[in-house]
């Protein structure tokens, strides 16, 4: 990876406007449980300051980090005040803040330079032109390397993934910046390398930077400005890294020669299980030293401070605009798409044997009692070709870009619709193009009518048909919560809507009580449209269906009604698309 996307462009950007975090009296509760897992929080983070929040396993740091967010809080009962610069900013600090989270998420089949460009084109105002971009981000060369994914497939490496993680959120130069855990699952020398662009960050830019980490070596625990530390909930500390030695000395726990301070604290304040009892006493006596010692008071009085004459709007980040995102999303799903053989290159092959494999099997029908038969059995089979493995294909791919599009969407990158209409623009070429092969194969292997119309009549209907199998499954993938719901509740109403199709069921003879279930069926509409474009022009059947118009009529379908179906059809397809629309929508905002 070229290091300017993460050390020289890091530090060479710009100053930013000062921004100051406060938060006071912040109590977290776990509704369910009422387990109080923040209690009576007060802290403050300054311009131009790297601040840790440190602690044991459950001490409650990445609980603040959350609440501060106020991401991740699904289940959770929040009170106390967080400010920007003196403001109350709630939901709309995502608006003025990045945060680089712990796992990282990314389309995997991209490269480098591509997920970069991308993201300028999300992150960064429409005002900026390409070469801007490109020159924000300091790419002196294209990054070819693909991303992948560490493990399976072969890619940039989890040191890399999060170097890459740093250059994306940066892209907006914000002035306050969070990172979760930003040191895990990488080696000492990059862990070193993440925590002092972070510090340059912060002390050349002017950045706001609060990050979670757990045990940090000696040397990464010295260039932090401040260190919080968390117990039980509670602040056990909150000041530089040479006040802590002094704070902890002082109160009764001076670290031993040659000891790593980040594990020292850790350990003093550390729960063990099967010595709770202990522990607990041991971390309450020093939470309890700490709101009586001078560090508190000191931080109360900066805090008030600080809120008083720190008052100012913070700057919140340029916008790109909806078409700008849109084609932006659009790109990024083309290419995941083209570089996915399974979904695009499987289906085309799969569309090529079958209209090969249907033509040869009803090669040349003739029009008599057997070839009716046959000639309703491929026409049927267009419809059921063309929905099951498209709304199949779309259950087994979309679900996994959800993830990123919650993480993408809370941090204000896009709204939903941006990501909808891309998705949908994305997947009406594929699972268009793998259709007009089979019916363009097989067309004129089985003998349908010859003319050029009524086949590219043909072809506009199997279009539809394969439109309305799209919008069924994305609007299924989009409400349902996994694949194996989504699949779940597909597989029984492909059935029931194929049923009532019009070919296993005569559509008048259905019982009153079930007729309805036709009238939202594409089976029923696409299937009367096929059986009256094909049969309309025969005038003579040497059978006792004596011409085409018998043909349709014994079937219960009208012979006006083609041109209705083919626009039930279209609307049938918006009708679904808004849905699923709505039911991603009420997703992703309930993922926060």
């Amino acid at each position: 990876m070229h290091p300017n996307v993460t050390s020289d462009a890091a530090i060479n950007l710009p100053p930013v406007d000062p921004v100051f975090l406060t938060w006071e009296g912040l109590s977290v509760t776990a509704k369910k449980t009422k387990r109080l897992l923040l209690h009576d929080v007060t802290g403050i983070a300054q311009p131009g300051q790297l601040i840790a929040l440190m602690g044991a396993s459950g001490a409650g740091k990445t609980t603040l980090l959350n609440a501060l967010l106020h991401r991740n809080v699904k289940g959770l009962k929040i009170s106390g005040v967080v400010k920007v610069n003196g403001e109350i900013v709630g939901r709309k600090i995502t608006k003025v803040s990045a945060y680089i989270q712990q796992q990282n998420l990314f389309i995997n089949s991209l490269t480098v330079y591509e997920h970069l460009i991308l993201q300028a084109a999300l992150r960064l105002p429409s005002s900026f032109t390409k070469r801007e971009k490109e020159f924000h981000l300091e790419l002196e060369r294209c990054i070819n390397s693909r991303i992948g994914v560490s493990g399976i497939e072969k890619g940039i490496t989890s040191g890399e993934a999060k170097r890459l993680s740093f250059a994306t959120e940066i892209l907006t130069n914000p002035s306050l910046l969070f990172a979760d855990e930003p040191t895990t699952g990488i080696d000492s020398f990059m862990a070193y390398h993440i925590v002092k662009v972070l510090e340059r960050m912060a002390s050349e830019n002017g950045k706001t930077i609060i990050c979670t980490i757990h045990q940090p070596a000696s040397d990464i625990f010295e260039m932090f400005d401040r260190v919080v530390f968390l117990a039980n909930g509670k602040i056990a500390f909150l000041g530089s890294p040479s006040e802590a030695l002094r704070f902890y000395a002082d109160i009764g726990y001076p670290i031993p020669a040659h000891t790593n301070p980040a594990d020292f604290f850790i350990q003093i304040l550390a729960i063990v299980p099967g010595d709770e009892e202990k522990c607990i006493e041991r971390t309450s006596q020093i939470v309890n030293a700490f709101r009586k010692s001078k560090y508190e008071i000191k931080l109360l009085e900066y805090l008030q401070f600080a809120n008083k004459h720190f008052r100012a709007q913070p700057v919140e980040h340029g916008k790109a605009s909806i078409s700008t995102l849109v084609y932006a999303l659009f790109i990024r799903s083309i290419k995941q798409n083209l570089r996915n053989p399974a979904l695009l290159w499987a289906k085309l092959v799969q569309k090529i044997v079958m209209g090969l494999f249907l033509g040869t099997l009803y090669l040349q029908t003739e029009m008599n009692q057997d070839g009716i038969i046959n000639i309703k059995g491929a026409l049927f089979y267009y419809i059921s070709e063309l929905t099951y493995s498209t709304i199949f294909g779309i259950q087994t791919f979309l679900p996994s870009d959800f993830p990123l599009l919650v993480r993408e969407y809370h941090d204000g990158i896009y709204p939903v619709i941006c990501y909808y209409l891309s998705m949908i623009m994305s997947y009406l070429p594929i699972f268009t193009i793998d259709g007009i092969c089979m019916v363009c194969i097989s067309y004129y292997l089985i003998g349908l009518h010859p003319t050029f119309t009524t086949f590219l009549i043909t072809l506009l209907i199997c279009i539809l048909i394969e439109w309305s199998a799209i919008s069924i499954g994305i609007m299924l993938s989009s409400i349902s919560p996994s694949y194996a719901i989504a699949l779940s509740i597909s597989g029984p109403l492909l059935t029931v809507l194929s049923i009532t199709g019009g070919l296993y069921s005569n559509v008048r003879t259905i019982h009153e009580t079930m007729r309805w279930v036709q009238y939202f069926s594409w089976f029923r509409f696409g299937y009367e449209s096929l059986i009256i474009n094909e049969f309309l022009h025969y005038d003579n059947i040497t059978i006792c269906e004596n011409n085409g118009k018998s043909v349709i009529n014994n079937l219960n379908f009208e012979a006006n009604n083609m041109h209705m179906n083919m626009g039930i059809m279209i609307f049938y397809t918006l009708c679904v698309f808004i849905i699923g629309y709505i039911g991603l929508v009420l997703r992703v905002q309930l993922a926060r």
